[in-house]
């Protein structure tokens, strides 16, 4: 297994992953549990690892922040950039084409206040290295804004299916991806195999969120006939509730730095 450059896909994501209810649940995930840091902070440096076209790091952008938005996918970044210059924000946000694993040799991104990590371990064929070399861009008490998807989600997708022939081989293989243009990760991940990682790499948890609780079950007619609004508005409500976050289809972590 190698690394995945979305190059291939990059026309794909702002309406599959950023766009439509999927995104607004992420966004209001992610921005409730942000909250407390982002609010009276003042500016804060923010390093995006993996951020793709930067639809989140473009927000912390308007609200004021320094965003270096790194990403390994040369048209990602491409997109990021016209996106940017609608915006008028290109003074406040750096573009760099780097991987994750190439940002500790930059100067420029070390001693931030806030790393974003979203869905982008999951790709990597190393993730726990991955989390290390993220804390080595933190200055002493930063944060990690760490979302992956998760394996468990995956699991029981299979066994609502009756698909335990599959589930079976991808255990003993290993191997969980799709066929070769799919957004199923390679490396769903288990929320355990983390919070040891983040151990290792000396975070603490800060919060702990499920992003889609619900949704993902929910049939296309019954979600159809529910305003978006409300949806979210329960999306939130559940996202830190157990057994419903257990199952969410991505996992949320605000961790932190001594």
């Amino acid at each position: 297994m190698t690394d995945r450059n979305f190059d291939d896909l990059a026309h794909r994501f702002r309406q599959r992953i950023y766009g439509g209810l999927k995104g607004d649940i992420r966004l209001a995930v992610l921005n409730r549990d942000l909250a407390p840091l982002l609010c009276d902070s003042g500016e804060l440096k923010v390093v995006d690892a993996g951020g793709g076209q930067g639809q989140f790091a473009m927000d912390l952008a308007e609200g004021g922040h320094r965003v270096y938005l790194a990403d390994i996918s040369a048209q990602m970044l491409e997109q990021a950039g016209e996106q940017l210059a609608a915006r008028g924000l290109g003074e406040r946000v750096i573009l760099l084409h780097q991987p994750l694993q190439g940002l500790p040799e930059l100067e420029e991104v070390r001693g931030s206040d806030l790393v974003l990590c979203h869905a982008v371990l999951e790709w990597l064929e190393q993730p726990r290295i991955a989390l290390q070399q993220l804390a080595t861009l933190l200055k002493p008490g930063g944060h990690l804004s760490l979302t992956f998807y998760n394996r468990r989600a995956l699991e029981f997708r299979l066994l609502q299916r009756g698909s335990f022939r599959q589930l079976e081989r991808n255990i003993q293989s290993g191997h969980w991806g799709g066929h070769p243009g799919s957004l199923t990760p390679q490396n769903p991940l288990k929320l355990e195999w983390v919070q040891d990682w983040l151990l290792q790499a000396g975070f603490s948890i800060v919060a702990h969120s499920g992003i889609r609780c619900f949704h993902d079950f929910m049939t296309p007619a019954i979600r159809e006939k529910l305003p978006a609004a409300a949806i979210v508005d329960k999306e939130l409500e559940y996202s830190r509730l157990e057994p419903y976050r257990q199952l969410a289809r991505y996992v949320h972590l605000l961790c932190r730095l001594p």
